[in-house]
Formats: C-alpha cells, sequence, structure tokens
C-alpha cells in the first residue's frame, strides 16, 4: 500500500489535471505539513546525534560524521503514525476553525472550511460505527468505570487506540452517554 505522501502527491496531479483548484490547494497544504515534520524529524535525529554544528567557522565534520548524515537523511522518512498525527492535526485545526466560524457566523468561510475537512477526512483511516462502539465497551470494562466523573479513564484508553481513526470528540459524546445510563 502506498504511503500517505505518496497518495498525496497521485491526488494532487488528479486534482491539477481536473482543475480542481480547493483540492489542489489543500493537498498541497497536507504536503508541506507532511515535509516539514520531516525536516523536524531529521533535525531532532542529528541533534540527538550530536551532527548538527554550531555557526562556528573554524569546526567542519569528519568524512565519517558526512556518511553518518547522509544515511540518516536516506532513512528519515515519517512511518505510518507519524504521517497519520500530521494529518489528524490538520484535521482538528479544520475543525477548531468551523467552530469558530459558526460562532462568527461567517457561513462564506465556514462552508470552505468544511470542504477543506471533508478532503483531508478522505485520507484517515476510519473505523465503522460499530467497531467504534465495540471499543468504547471495551475500554469502560477494562478501566472499570462507572459514572460521568471516570470518563477520563476511558477516554485515555480510547485515545491511544481510536485517535485518527474516529472523531474522538464523538467518541466522547457517546462515552458519556454510555456512562450517563449507568
Amino acid at each position: 500500500m502506498p504511503s500517505l505522501l505518496e497518495r498525496l502527491n497521485a491526488d494532487l496531479k488528479d486534482a491539477m489535471r481536473s482543475s480542481d483548484t480547493l483540492r489542489r490547494d489543500e493537498i498541497r497544504g497536507v504536503i508541506t505539513m507532511l515535509r516539514a515534520e520531516q525536516q523536524s524529524k531529521l533535525k531532532r535525529t542529528l541533534e540527538a546525534r550530536g551532527l548538527i554544528l554550531e555557526d562556528s567557522q573554524d569546526v567542519a565534520l569528519s568524512p565519517e560524521q558526512q556518511v553518518e548524515i547522509d544515511r540518516i537523511r536516506a532513512t528519515n522518512a515519517l512511518d505510518e503514525a507519524e504521517e497519520q498525527a500530521v494529518l489528524v492535526q490538520r484535521v482538528v485545526q479544520h475543525r477548531q476553525s468551523i467552530e469558530a466560524f459558526k460562532k462568527g457566523n461567517r457561513d462564506d468561510l465556514l462552508k470552505f472550511e468544511e470542504a477543506q475537512l471533508a478532503i483531508d477526512a478522505a485520507y484517515l483511516p476510519q473505523l465503522d460505527d460499530a467497531a467504534i462502539e465495540e471499543a468504547i465497551r471495551e475500554a469502560i470494562r477494562e478501566s472499570g468505570a462507572q459514572t460521568l466523573r471516570e470518563q477520563g479513564k476511558v477516554m485515555s484508553l480510547l485515545s491511544a487506540r481510536l485517535r485518527g481513526k474516529a472523531d474522538m470528540k464523538a467518541v466522547a459524546t457517546r462515552v458519556q452517554a454510555l456512562l450517563g445510563q449507568a
């Protein structure tokens, strides 16, 4: 299965061919975020290994260090979980903007933001409602939660399992409903 970045690049070409500017621009935005995260990861890795030099002009990398840097650069791709985390971050930003636009009665911007959210959400792996319901019930059993006050226990379990695969706001609402019945 192709990586998220490969799928986005292929879809970007399709959007450009079909002159779908909204889709093209949104995919470009996601690709930019993914590349920025990849650069951040590279910098963190190089710093952790002491391979980033300060601004001193009299210090140079040894040939061994240069080889190691080249090897790290070649193998520094984001893994699937990191790609999904970036995409989830983008989706959360759109949802926050949608809420703000609803409060501000900005229907023109709201429609635009919802369209962008729909484009990004299509790349998130989504669980069906039955699987989400089962995961919620399992987390409630595991945590032993019985009241709404214990919702945090359940959500901490579900966050690790469902983040990026389900709308966590909807999951929280369902957890509240189930714990409220108890």
